[in-house]
């Protein structure tokens, strides 16, 4: 196999994982792409589109996700929080 199919191979994978948790903390929703996009081009580590990171700039992005990710779960566990009605599927609270 070729060094470029392998790159082509770490790049997707590594795709896979940043998707994986934003499915899992609610960034991206399964039916659509629109607020993940826009997360990405606000809040990302690089401000930009997923399909622009390189290879080593999606490692910097892992970690910016692997931190969210903890920090939501941490925040799952406090009753009345977004993330705990995310992880027990509620639907929205009211604020009322």
């Amino acid at each position: 196999m070729s060094n470029q199919y392998l790159n082509l191979m770490a790049i997707r994978d590594k795709r896979s994982i940043v998707l994986a948790i934003a499915t899992r903390t609610g960034i991206k929703d399964p039916e659509s792409w629109d607020r993940f996009n826009q997360w990405m081009l606000t809040k990302s580590i690089l401000k930009k589109e997923l399909y622009k990171y390189s290879e080593d700039e999606l490692s910097q992005l892992i970690k910016q996700f692997r931190g969210l990710e903890r920090n939501f779960l941490k925040s799952a566990t406090k009753v009345g929080t977004k993330a705990w009605t995310k992880k027990n599927r509620f639907p929205n609270l009211s604020r009322n």
